[in-house]
């Protein structure tokens, strides 16, 4: 079958709920990234410095710095056969494209610059501790085996997790960012049409 091609050009859908006081958005488009390939690594830190937590730059812009929300994240998806990449945001209505410029601006900073030693090695240290409790679950360990059959690993990927994690470089980030996140984005968004069409038409048709 043929598989979701990444678009050009930004996309605005909007769901209307007349009865909305915020509005739901989420910004995503389609990435070719297969399982477990050596950008897999790096896209993990690249989107725990994005979009990954209360220390990343979308939190600290829209809800520390901004205040336009309780919170904004991002995650990937990789597959075999198409894979996602997706922003989000729950945010007023006054405020909603505002926030729909802060994050295709943090995105686009990304690709444009690098991350600095502070952010890579914060990251870093997030993902060990996200991986080194993981093992304590054994439904984890028999997960990290049927990957290893799946998707044709090397028989020592989980064994040198730390040590490729560790390897990934600013560079990495910035190649990585500028390989996937580039291109246009679905933009959805759930809320009141009559307040927030008009100010989302700046996006994209």
């Amino acid at each position: 079958p043929q598989m979701p091609a990444q678009i050009d050009a930004n996309e605005v859908h909007i769901v209307d709920r007349p009865s909305s006081v915020q509005s739901v958005v989420k910004i995503a488009h389609v990435i070719d990234l297969k399982p477990e390939t050596s950008d897999h690594m790096a896209m993990r830190v690249m989107n725990q410095i994005l979009g990954g937590g209360g220390t990343a730059r979308l939190y600290k812009n829209l809800r520390e710095d901004k205040g336009y929300t309780y919170g904004s994240y991002s995650r990937f998806s990789s597959s075999l056969y198409v894979g996602r990449f997706l922003a989000t945001v729950e945010a007023r209505n006054e405020v909603t494209d505002s926030s729909i410029t802060e994050i295709l601006t943090e995105i686009q900073n990304m690709a444009s610059g690098l991350v600095t030693d502070d952010e890579l090695n914060a990251a870093k240290e997030s993902l060990k501790g996200s991986f080194g409790r993981s093992l304590e679950r054994p439904a984890t360990v028999s997960g990290f085996a049927l990957n290893t059959i799946r998707y044709g690993l090397d028989d020592k990927y989980y064994e040198n997790y730390l040590i490729n994690l560790d390897a990934v470089s600013k560079e990495d980030i910035q190649r990585v960012a500028q390989k996937y996140l580039g291109g246009g984005y679905y933009i959805t968004v759930v809320g009141k049409s009559s307040e927030i069409a008009s100010s989302l038409e700046k996006f994209g048709p």
